[in-house]
């Protein structure tokens, strides 16, 4: 049996990084020949914001400071043997990289986010360069990404993509189309692009005042967003709903999902939309959107950052109630490469090559 270690930052938060990280871990504990540990960077409140499987090991680093992380890291490795460790988050090589020199323990690094996503850190592109000469992988998300790594950055080390996963359920074929509102998900982040979704609700809801738009997550640009909303005077169109565990049952009841990122690593939350039928619409930004909606099929691909031209898109299919239909009807029908088989598959096939 091979102990595999999927390292993430904190399963208390309800985030797309978290959600990817229960899906493998609780994926990879159905094979027997892995023992699987997800391994916390910090989690204050010791728990997993999504449920794991019984059998999936939890451990939370409990020491401070970047030194006592390595020191702490490095002893978990030897203690538990651990065979290969998945950084969820290529940025955690600088604890995982030094705690494993000289061990045998394999690094697979994980990118969360895309090559022109520095992260807020001036040292993203050093960390990047290490891994990419260091691991023993290197993960994208998608191929575009994929491609601009392999071009742009000194690549010494096996790479690959692998979309995040969705379970489609084909065998639900409901669509709301009597919903008047209007869905997005995801951490409140200024690269998830709250701020411009608020500037095409303002077009949105002025041609019709009786949608709603529901904002789903939390974060940090949060309170900046609100007063957005509030200098607009549109508190009785855009609702805050906070995080949700069921973010399934919210698309159900919606009428499309909108996506309004200035940048993405991948974009669960459209493919998760597309699995409940819902019309898609985002900004055509470098990465992930243009690999999942079908552009004039089951939903559109904005040029990016035009409000005015994404808002035209979500009130023609506010008006046009075949449309939405039609889109919802196709929604599914790229979504074979984005399932949970694929997935799976593709991560062992990694693994198996990792830890020949």
């Amino acid at each position: 049996m091979k102990n595999v270690c999927i390292f993430n930052g904190d399963m208390s938060r309800g985030g797309g990084t978290e959600r990817i990280s229960q899906v493998l871990a609780n994926a990879l504990v159905k094979h027997k020949e892995y023992n699987i540990t997800i391994l916390n960077y910090n989690n204050e409140k010791e728990i997993s914001y999504y449920p794991l499987d019984e059998n999936v090991n939890f451990e939370i680093l409990k020491s401070q400071g970047l030194k006592n992380k390595i020191l702490e890291l490095r002893r978990f490795v030897k203690q538990k043997k651990i065979d290969v460790i998945i950084d969820v988050d290529v940025m955690l090589g600088i604890y995982s990289l030094p705690a494993t020199f000289l061990t045998k323990t394999k690094i697979i690094s994980w990118e969360m986010f895309n090559i022109r996503n520095d992260i807020g850190s001036k040292h993203t592109e050093m960390i990047r360069k290490i891994c990419l000469r260091k691991s023993a992988y290197y993960i994208n998300q998608t191929k575009g990404d994929m491609e601009a790594f392999i071009n742009e950055m000194p690549v010494k080390c096996p790479i690959t993509y692998i979309y995040n996963p969705c379970e489609i359920d084909y065998s639900y074929t409901d669509y709301n189309i009597d919903s008047k509102t209007i869905v997005t998900a995801g951490h409140f982040f200024y690269t998830k692009g709250y701020d411009l979704a608020v500037e095409v609700a303002k077009y949105v809801f002025s041609k019709h005042p009786d949608w709603t738009w529901k904002f789903y997550g939390d974060g940090n640009n949060l309170d900046q967003v609100k007063a957005k909303v509030q200098e607009y005077h549109l508190e009785n169109n855009v609702l805050f709903c906070g995080r949700t565990s069921n973010i399934l049952d919210v698309y159900k009841k919606a009428s499309m999902y909108v996506m309004t990122s200035r940048t993405e690593g991948f974009g669960l939350v459209l493919t998760e939309a597309k699995s409940c039928n819902l019309p898609t619409i985002a900004y055509d930004i470098d990465f992930g959107p243009r690999e999942i909606i079908d552009d004039g099929v089951s939903g559109y691909l904005i040029e990016p950052f035009d409000a005015k031209e994404m808002s035209n898109k979500i009130c023609e299919l506010i008006e046009n109630e075949e449309k939405r239909i039609d889109f919802s009807n196709k929604a599914k029908d790229n979504c074979n490469k984005f399932s949970l088989e694929a997935f799976v598959n593709n991560w062992i096939e990694v693994l198996q090559t990792v830890l020949d």
